[in-house]
Formats: structure tokens, sequence, C-alpha cells
């Protein structure tokens, strides 16, 4: 299961100047150290930031300061329980409209990224949720025969108690499971290989192949949707395998748009 780099377009001055445009303004880089190294400006850097929280910075200190001072009222044990049921509907209310809050995103949609991306079946289907923003062109076995790799987990987790979906830790039965898997696994891959070699037709040996076969395909969208993916797919109730993905597309996106990619994605946010 690998992300790996193949091309991108724009950087995170093209992110300012297509915001700056409504102004009929333009930015430039600047320069700075004995070396001249390219970096944004100040105000172009403030102005991802804004684009990305939607509000000025003072508006946004403003409601997370009432929030606290809010949440300690509420805990207060010289408020009434009224008082404590209006402060706790004016918190979620407050929250509520964070959420909702419309991000001025189309800047950050004049960027390009190609990835060539490598996942096991269930997790590349997972990443193709993610339609809007992306286009994905992957590998077909209707055209290819070659022996398709197994995706082999380092131990299998057990179901989590509390909630639908989701893994609780490691299964007690792990190594046998595991070793059930890859037995079961192998033989079907044998048996696809058998087929292919015997003249069946591709694209039907092909419904023989266990979920856990990687298939790749190349992967293009913009940093606001990658941003999305990112940030919905590392978070602690995606799946693992989901997330350890998601960490790697990260890496590559992050050097790329240093700036935007800090404003636009949860774990990278320095304010």
């Amino acid at each position: 299961m690998k992300a790996t780099y193949r091309d991108h377009g724009g950087t995170d001055l093209s992110v300012v100047n297509a915001a700056r445009v409504s102004f009929s303004q333009h930015s430039y880089w600047d320069y700075v150290g004995p070396m001249k190294v390219q970096t944004l400006k100040e105000k172009d850097v403030n102005l991802i930031q804004y684009l990305a929280r939607g509000m000025p910075r003072k508006e946004w200190e403003q409601i997370i300061h009432t929030i606290i001072q809010e949440g300690h009222e509420h805990n207060s044990d010289m408020v009434s329980s009224g008082t404590k049921t209006y402060l706790y509907n004016e918190i979620q209310w407050r929250i509520e409209d964070l959420m909702l809050m419309a991000q001025h995103w189309v800047p950050f949609t004049h960027t390009m990224v190609t990835l060539h991306m490598i996942a096991p079946v269930p997790i590349a289907r997972q990443c193709f949720k993610h339609k809007i923003g992306f286009t994905e062109s992957e590998e077909s076995r209707r055209y290819i025969t070659t022996t398709p790799t197994l995706y082999i987990p380092e131990e299998f987790r057990a179901k989590a108690k509390d909630v639908k979906q989701g893994s609780a830790g490691k299964h007690d039965l792990s190594d046998f499971w595991k070793g059930n898997y890859l037995a079961i696994c192998r033989t079907a891959i044998e048996t696809y290989d058998k087929m292919i070699a015997d003249g069946v037709a591709p694209e039907q040996a092909r419904f023989i192949l266990p979920q856990g076969c990687e298939v790749e395909w190349i992967w293009t969208g913009n940093i606001a949707s990658y941003a999305r993916y990112v940030n919905q797919r590392s978070d602690p109730h995606a799946q693992l395998e989901s997330q350890e993905l998601a960490k790697q597309v990260s890496d590559i996106i992050r050097p790329l748009f240093p700036v935007s990619w800090d404003a636009l994605v949860k774990s990278g946010r320095t304010e």
C-alpha cells in the first residue's frame, strides 16, 4: 500500500493570486536571506489562513474565547441548572456555526496534484468515495493478467464493541486468522493464474480474486479536495489502513503547498 508523487501544478502563490484577482490585484514571491529563498509575504500567509478559516483571525479567536468562557461558566457550581442548560445550548450552537461555516475553498482549487496509488480493493474504494475535485484512472483486469499482489496486514484486529464499524486492538486469535487469510487468498490467486493459463477470459477470471489484492490507480485532484480526504481519513474513527494511506498522501503534498496545507489540514495547523 503506497502513495507516490507523479506531478503537480501551482504553488501557495497560485492560491493567493486566485483570491486576489477578485480585487484585480496580484502578489509576488519574496526572496529573503543571502540565498534568496523564495517565500510568501506575511500578508499572503495571512490571506491563505483566512481563506481556510472562512473568517478573520480576530473573529475566530473571539468565538474560541467565548466558547471557553461559556464552558467555564457551565461547569461552575454557582450556576443554576436552567442557566447551565442555556449555556450548554449556546456552546453547541456556536460549535455548529463553526462546523457549517463556509470556507473560501475556490482559490485552493486552482492547483493540481497527481499521485500513483496502490492499495487493497476496499481501501481504494474508500478513496474513490471522495469524488468532488478528483479524477481516477484505475488498472483493469479485463486487460492485464499478471499475478496480483496480496496486501498482508501485520495483524487482525477485533471488532469494536461500541460502534457499528471500526476495530479495537489486536484480536486474540490474530495469528490464526492471519494464517487462514494467507492460505485462502493465495489459493484464490493461484486458481486465478491457472484460469488465465487455461484461456479463461480475464474479465471473468478476476471474479475469484480476494478483496485483499492490491490495485493501482492514478489520482489527480486539487489540494482542497485532497485536504478533505486527508482530514476525513486521518480521523481516529477511520479505518487504520486508510489512516496510514492518508498520512502518505499528506506527507507528499505538504512540502509542495506548505502554507496552504497547514491551513487546510487539521493535523498541520499551527494556530
